[in-house]
């Protein structure tokens, strides 16, 4: 599973570009899950918002982030033992398409209007795309992330994450484990002497944990 997280200003296309590949992607025959960060919160079930418009475009299943709340939308096939297993272990999809998170460390695709000045965004970003100011995004861009997506689907290989609670196992599926797996990698590079380490391990304790 890879992880495509599309950045920038307000009114530069996000929610867009978001639409146009998925569309492409499921013409292709692609899962593709989609998460929205809703900085401001968001109202459920309105109509011609962004995550309804990328479900519409095939997005399965949807999600939006936001202060006090998640929403997460599936397309509803199969059974209801089925859809509860879908949530209670994750996101499925071929590939995960983020809305918004700029301060992850995620790669980013970062969007803009023809002209417009580009918003900052945490490292990696691996492309600057822009669109015409009344217009969709170019056939050729959404090539271009699509490239990326499997790119990234070929470099990150089948990461093995583990999470242990007080000494018990907590389950990694899916989409956890691609987050597990991609947020650690994205911090931990960073750090000089880490390089392209083949196994990393974090231990983290509660600093006021009594001791026996």
């Amino acid at each position: 599973m890879s992880i495509i997280a599309v950045v920038g200003n307000s009114g530069g296309g996000k929610t867009l570009l978001c639409e146009q590949v998925v569309s492409a992607l499921v013409a292709d025959g692609l899962r593709v899950a989609y998460v929205k960060h809703a900085a401001h919160g968001f109202q459920p079930d309105r109509a011609h918002s962004d995550s309804e418009r990328v479900r519409l475009a095939g997005a399965d299943p949807v999600v939006v982030l936001g202060p006090g709340g998640v929403l997460q939308l599936h397309a509803g096939q199969g059974s209801a033992e089925e859809l509860l297993s879908q949530i209670l272990t994750g996101l499925r999809g071929d590939v995960v398409l983020l809305e918004g998170f700029s301060a992850g460390p995620w790669p980013k695709v970062r969007v803009a209007v023809d002209g417009a000045e580009r918003r900052g965004g945490a490292e990696p970003v691996l492309a600057d795309v822009s669109r015409p100011v009344d217009g969709p995004f170019p056939d050729d861009v959404i090539r271009t992330v699509g490239t990326l997506l499997a790119e990234q689907r070929d470099r990150s290989g089948p990461d093995l994450a583990e999470l242990q609670a007080d000494g018990r196992e907590v389950p990694l599926r899916g989409f956890a484990q691609s987050v597990v797996s991609a947020t650690m990698r994205g911090m931990a590079t960073a750090l000089r002497g880490v390089g392209d380490a083949e196994v990393l391990e974090l231990r983290l304790e509660r600093r006021n944990r009594r001791r026996a």
